[in-house]
């Protein structure tokens, strides 16, 4: 069998229709690739709506305490713009890119990302638990840095622990086990401090405009500079009904997972290598 024949027999003997976290931890970090900011087709929506359903779906469980996002800017705007959500329910102004096209991008940016956490906000109201706002405008390195400083100041403020369970939501090099480019990501900084961390990747089939698509990977064999179309394999393809949770390091018959043998493209570190699991959701 190929490797993509040997992806499709792993995860229909691994995948399930919910997701459950055996392993020991106090933090499950949902990586997901976040929907462009301005999107005019509506298509990427799947990414936000899938983020969503699988975070509320992890907040089913009460033994998460509190729920952080890195859409949630630690100041400003969007931060009064949460506490004000959570206190009345009132949202700000959904944001229209014809009419609000001379906005700042700090309010351009609280109107699209509070909207956009409006579902699981609603959800932390009626079942209230901690709302962490970790989100900065950091880039590269200091950016995982910020985030894992604003996590601490939160986790502090709120008097809980490292070992009080709680869901966070993060672009999915931040959740990685391993670095992204040369520095460590928020996962392993959180770890260096304590927190046992659990990391899902979430791919929908939204292709975007990227080398790869979001569900796509490629052997660890391929030259990352020189990836072909026919180098990648979509793992929505390999799947008939979603959503699906897969582990991605159980053993397989005698042989290791394929997932060691896979890549996102980013880094040659495998998909087992970066995350516990993968959900696979497709937009039908």
């Amino acid at each position: 069998m190929g490797l993509s024949d040997d992806l499709k027999d792993y995860i229909g003997k691994n995948s399930e229709g919910k997701t459950a976290i055996p392993d020991l931890h106090s933090v499950v970090m949902v990586g997901e690739m976040h929907a462009p900011t301005e999107d005019t087709t509506g298509k990427s929506a799947i990414r936000t709506n899938s983020s969503t359903r699988l975070v509320e779906e992890l907040l089913a469980d009460a033994k998460y305490r509190y729920y952080a996002s890195e859409y949630l800017s630690n100041a400003g705007p969007t931060r009064r713009s949460v506490r004000q959500f959570l206190r009345t329910g009132e949202l700000p102004p959904a944001y229209d890119p014809d009419r609000d096209a001379k906005l700042d991008d700090v309010e351009r940016m609280r109107r699209i990302n509070v909207n956009r956490q409006s579902d699981i906000l609603d959800k932390v109201r009626k079942d209230p638990r901690y709302v962490l706002s970790i989100g900065t405008d950091a880039k590269g390195s200091a950016r995982d840095a910020r985030m894992a400083l604003h996590f601490f100041e939160e986790i502090k403020d709120r008097k809980l622990t490292h070992i009080i369970p709680g869901v966070l939501l993060v672009g999915r090099a931040h959740a990685g086990k391993t670095p992204y480019d040369t520095w460590p990501t928020l996962r392993m900084i959180l770890e260096k401090h304590g927190f046992q961390c659990v990391s899902i990747c979430k791919m929908t089939d939204y292709a975007g405009s990227g080398t790869l698509p979001e569900d796509g990977v490629v052997s660890t064999d391929t030259s990352l500079d020189e990836i072909k179309p026919a180098d990648i394999i979509r793992l929505t393809s390999l799947v008939s009904n979603t959503p699906v949770t897969i582990p991605t390091d159980e053993k397989w018959g005698a042989e290791d997972s394929p997932f060691r043998k896979v890549t996102l493209g980013r880094t040659k570190s495998s998909v087992a290598e970066q995350f516990e699991f993968i959900v696979i959701e497709k937009a039908a």
